[in-house]
């Protein structure tokens, strides 16, 4: 049994030893990437690792290609994550403190010193078996540690300080007021790195509409301020306590979670009281038009969405019209509110907005076509998202609504919503589009406007117009992200990017406020190209003008030296490091992230950096799930890495994260596949024991087996590579792992032990290992070291393909037999026949192979018709009667479109004769099936066995047979 760990032990430390993964700039051509960071808050797990494995596996083969490639790493601790975890821990939040014993194995005794942020994140960064970078050395990552850092590392913030005074400067830092995700317990505004749910929600503009009853005012919150016009009641959730809140001179009836909204959204709330009355069975007037409507009851009503009140359009919103049905189908829930049957029956959606897909009322369409006949479906949220966007984007406002007749509903939207605050009916409010969104600390957060908040001005119109220019210029990986890409850099507005609590860099102009985390994370690539040298320099001495001088080259060094007391010759190294190593050839991180930090990076550098500094590329990874479930530390839903190699070994947990889908797919780690993986693993040293064990020998004569192994292992090789280059691992090691092993096995099968199996294998091997290196670099070094070569495979030279080694013919005819044993094979599946007495077959007569190639001719031209070929048919072949032809040209047609492009070229270019090749292999053909006899005949061979008169169907390349 392979002990698995002993290996990759083994090869980690002689390549740490070797220092094998160091890089420095030389005369080869350079290849840097990174990958996000991480946020060391918790464990790193096979969600991460699956994040890292990708741009490692890239690194080693761009290395093994002769790239000098640096691949760095570093550790995130800015913001709020980790002080909040620390404060869970000093609040003795049992939970927290039962997910860090007992799923993370941290000794009771240690848990007092996670109290401290710090503490916090080295554990999880470098100090335990959990830590991140104990799991990428534990894969075996190629990583040059020699660059990493903290970013609260006094010399991380000094750059994050250099690069703040730049952006001040150039006018794209401001303060001001504008609404952010706030945390009401932290009292600071958050961003997704802060969030334990809800990353990526936008903040939306609701439009606030006054319906008055009475002295009240009931302002109900809607995106669709033209709706207006098709309102027939309003909805309070009677299980609700609504509250009346003094707003100004108005008294506002809103929920309890409505209240704590508008408090933080500069609205003038006086005096709150409990709502002493009911309000179900009123009537109220509707803003903007002379209409009164009744408030009916309704469970769907949410009070911790925006106000708690919802006014009804039940025309176009489906969850209005499906409420409307269940009252009045059954208007008993209306008697504890003195409203019976007639109160309801009678209303009627109102259709205001024409759209080419729907009839008068698109809600009422939808509903019906899904058949959706409860509040309570969790299918009217798809359905109103549906209808929502198809009357934004292309409806058109009805004629009869006054002063808005024949509006675009997009353009209808901000009008009425403008009129309605002109005339004091209407107002404002920010709401998250999905909910719930949670803090670190586990507090539900809400919309508040800040005052006094300092933003990134990402609206700046030059700036933008900068940042497609990069855009454009970029290789994105899928190519379907480039759209996300440049309706990112459309929507960003103003981003708060200072906070008052958490870790980082104090804003130099104010050091009361912190750069947040998504904000100081967005250049730091360039700092990894000196972050080595700037461990020996007093952080003390970097100023802006020595990073100035270092990333743009302004300044003379000799005076920069003197004044700064750094060498000289340190100063010039840095410059020659960041003018070697830049640009970043790629950036790689989650999908979910285009809509913040990917995009940040891009804007950043374009502000900082002329355009040959610019980003190159950027690979968006999918989501990482663990039985159907996203991955979250927070919520224990992990395996953490070093359990998982323990478990299997680094190179099976590598081959199953980059063979089960492509990085931008959503991965699912299943325990079986995992565990699976090893298996193959084995048979893959076995095998390679196994060839350490042959003779060398001259190369031989090679026999048709061998000429296809090797022809097919050309193909591998040229198939790996072009995916590597596109970032498709899981093609990738498909044809580096699984089909060379496929391959394998049928010319093991079909071989014959000799000098000509024991040559091929062993060269078979030399390339094999050196192309699944960097996928499984240490059961390859092992097998590269069995072979007994002198150095690291992870250095060997990436396997080029040897084109006189392609033999397509040789690959023909290897494919030909085994549609010849599948056609046998289903033969006797279907007849039940065990042990064949005689298998004879039939090869078809020369005018079938004739009027085979003009098929064959015409459909690689693309421009093929049967009855084209049946009319050169008949002059061709005139002792062939029309019937035969006919059948034969639509068999022959139809056959040769079900072949690969590259075999029809192949038997267009050369000539085969399918009697010579069976006939070699009638003695493999008796083996397989274990038969009396294996005949070849030629259709029209008087002297043919054919008791059944099979020889007739024969088609080129697809003989008949019969089996006895």
């Amino acid at each position: 049994m392979v002990d698995w760990k002993e290996i990759d032990r083994k090869w980690q430390e002689k390549w740490r030893e070797d220092e094998v993964f160091k890089a420095e700039p030389n005369e080869n051509q350079k290849f840097f990437l990174t990958v996000a960071y991480p946020y060391v808050s918790g464990p790193m797990h096979v969600g991460h690792a699956r994040t890292y494995t990708v741009p490692d596996t890239i690194a080693r083969y761009k290395r093994m290609q002769g790239y000098n490639v640096l691949f760095p790493m570093a550790f995130h601790y800015t913001g709020i994550p980790l002080v909040g975890a620390a404060k869970r821990v000093r609040n003795r939040d049992e939970d927290f403190r039962g997910t860090l014993t007992n799923l993370y194995g941290v000794d009771r005794e240690e848990i007092p010193k996670f109290e401290d942020p710090q503490f916090f994140g080295d554990y999880f960064a470098r100090k335990s078996d959990l830590s991140y970078k104990k799991g990428m050395e534990l894969l075996g990552y190629s990583i040059d540690w020699r660059r990493e850092f903290k970013t609260i590392d006094e010399s991380y913030k000094k750059f994050i300080t250099w690069q703040y005074h730049k952006l001040m400067d150039f006018g794209l830092v401001s303060k001001g007021e504008h609404p952010v995700k706030w945390c009401p317990n932290d009292k600071n505004p958050v961003t997704d790195h802060d969030l334990l749910e809800g990353e990526g929600v936008d903040i939306v503009e609701y439009s606030l509409l006054k319906y008055r009853v009475g002295d009240y005012i009931l302002p109900a919150a809607t995106l669709r301020p033209e709706t207006i016009f098709g309102v027939t009641n309003l909805w309070l959730n009677p299980d609700v306590d609504y509250l009346v809140a003094e707003a100004g001179s108005e008294k506002w009836v809103v929920s309890r979670e409505g209240l704590q909204k508008l408090k933080n959204q500069s609205f003038d709330i006086g005096n709150v009281s409990e709502l002493d009355e009911q309000l179900i069975g009123k009537e109220a007037e509707v803003p903007l038009i002379d209409r009164k409507v009744p408030i009916l009851p309704a469970s769907f009503v949410n009070p911790a969405n925006a106000t708690g009140i919802v006014y009804s359009v039940p025309s176009h919103a489906p969850y209005d019209y499906v409420a409307l049905l269940e009252l009045q189908e059954d208007p008993s829930s209306l008697e504890k509110f003195g409203m019976g049957a007639e109160d309801v029956g009678e209303i009627e959606p109102i259709s205001l907005i024409d759209h080419s897909e729907y009839g008068e009322s698109p809600a009422i369409d939808v509903v019906e076509r899904d058949d959706i006949t409860s509040q309570k479906d969790s299918r009217l949220e798809e359905v109103t998202e549906e209808v929502y966007q198809k009357e934004f984007s292309s409806g058109i406002v009805r004629g009869w609504v006054a002063e808005y007749g024949g509006m675009k509903v997009s353009e209808a939207k901000n009008q009425v919503h403008e009129d309605l605050v002109s005339a004091g009916e209407g107002a404002m409010m920010y709401e998250f589009s999905e909910k719930p969104v949670i803090c670190r600390c586990g507090t539900k957060c809400l919309v508040r406007i800040v005052e006094d908040q300092w933003f990134l001005n990402y609206s700046n119109t030059d700036w933008k117009k900068k940042a497609k220019a990069c855009l454009s210029e970029m290789d994105l990986i899928p190519s379907e992200t480039r759209a996300q890409f440049e309706y990112t850099i459309d929507w960003l507005e103003e981003w708060p990017c200072t906070r008052r609590v958490g870790m980082g860099t104090p804003a130099p102009w104010d050091p009361s406020w912190i750069i947040e985390s998504l904000s100081d994370s967005t250049i730091y690539m360039i700092y990894y190209t000196i972050a080595h040298i700037l461990r020996d320099i007093d952080p003390d001495k970097l100023t802006d003008e020595i990073f100035d001088y270092v990333f743009l080259g302004f300044g003379n060094p000799d005076s920069l030296a003197e004044d700064s007391g750094i060498e000289k010759e340190k100063l010039e190294e840095m410059r020659r490091q960041v003018e070697y190593w830049y640009p970043l050839n790629y950036r790689l991180s989650a999908n979910e992230l285009i809509s913040n930090h990917l995009t940040f990076h891009i804007f950043h550098h374009v502000a900082l950096f002329n355009a040959d500094k610019w980003p190159r590329g950027i690979v968006s990874f999918g989501m990482a799930l663990l039985g159907g479930r996203k991955m979250s530390s927070s919520k224990g839903n992990i395996i953490p890495i070093n359990e998982a190699t323990q478990r299997y070994g680094a190179d099976a947990v590598r081959l199953y994260l980059s063979s089960g889908v492509e990085p931008w797919q959503d991965f699912d780690w299943q325990e079986q596949e995992a565990k699976g993986m090893v298996s193959h693993l084995d048979r893959f040293y076995n095998y390679a024991c196994d060839v350490k064990e042959l003779p060398e020998v001259e190369k031989p004569e090679l026999g048709t087996p061998e000429r296809w192994m090797l022809s097919r292992l050309q193909k591998h090789i040229q198939k790996t590579t072009d995916a590597l280059e596109n970032f498709e691992t899981r093609k990738a090691s498909q044809h580096a792992f699984f089909l060379i092993m496929q391959d394998l096995r049928w010319y093991m099968n079909r071989s014959e032990k000799g000098k000509a199996r024991n040559w091929t294998l062993n060269n078979v091997f030399n390339s094999w290992v050196r192309l699944l290196s960097p996928f499984t670099p240490h059961v390859c070094e092992e097998i590269w070291d069995l072979m007994g070569m002198d150095s690291f495979v992870s250095e060997a030279d990436w396997p080029g393909v040897e084109e006189r080694l392609i033999a397509e013919v040789a690959e023909f005819n290897e494919d030909y037999l085994r549609s010849i044993l599948e056609d046998v094979g289903n033969i006797l599946e279907v007849t039940g026949i065990e042990s064949p007495e005689k298998i004879s077959i039939y090869i078809a007569e020369d005018w079938k192979r004739k009027a085979h190639r003009m098929a064959l001719s015409q459909v690689q031209e693309g421009k093929v018709e049967v009855g084209n070929l049946i009319e050169k048919g008949k002059e061709e072949f005139s002792d062939i009667s029309p019937d035969r032809l006919a059948d034969f040209f639509k068999n022959a047609v139809r056959e040769i479109r079900k072949m690969p492009r590259d075999m029809a070229t192949t038997l267009l270019e050369e000539k085969i004769d399918e009697f010579q090749v069976l006939d070699e292999v009638t003695g493999f053909i008796n083996d397989q099936f274990d038969a009396g006899d294996v005949e070849i005949f030629m259709a029209n061979d008087p002297e043919r066995y054919d008791p059944q008169g099979r020889a007739d169907q024969s088609l080129p390349f697809k003989p008949a047979i019969y089996v006895e």
